[in-house]
């Protein structure tokens, strides 16, 4: 499956977007991990390392390391720029349901 497949899939894929490993990126894995184990048939998680010259960096207008965004079939359906803990996404889970899960 190449990216472009992933990133059109119907499920809702979690882009974890950063330029640096950081403790705040770790930390935001954890838990997106634990947020689409919760969801497994309904979330898929994408760990992307780039650059500002990388073209997903473009296309998404990434502004912060690191950036999380909900996609579904290739459209931004949300985003959080810095740290995401999981009363981030508590506070946005109904969004995430009535659009992903």
């Amino acid at each position: 499956m190449t990216l472009e497949e992933f990133l059109q899939s119907d499920e809702c894929v979690l882009m974890l977007v950063f330029q640096q490993y950081n403790p705040s990126v770790s930390q935001s894995e954890r838990v997106l991990e634990s947020f689409v184990s919760q969801h497994p048939s309904e979330t898929r998680l994408l760990r992307v390392a780039c650059g500002r010259e990388d073209e997903l960096f473009k296309r998404y207008k990434i502004r912060s390391n690191p950036t999380v965004l909900g996609l579904r079939k290739g459209r931004e359906i949300w985003r959080h720029e810095g740290l995401t803990d999981a009363a981030t996404l508590d506070q946005l889970a109904t969004q995430l349901t009535g659009n992903c899960v």
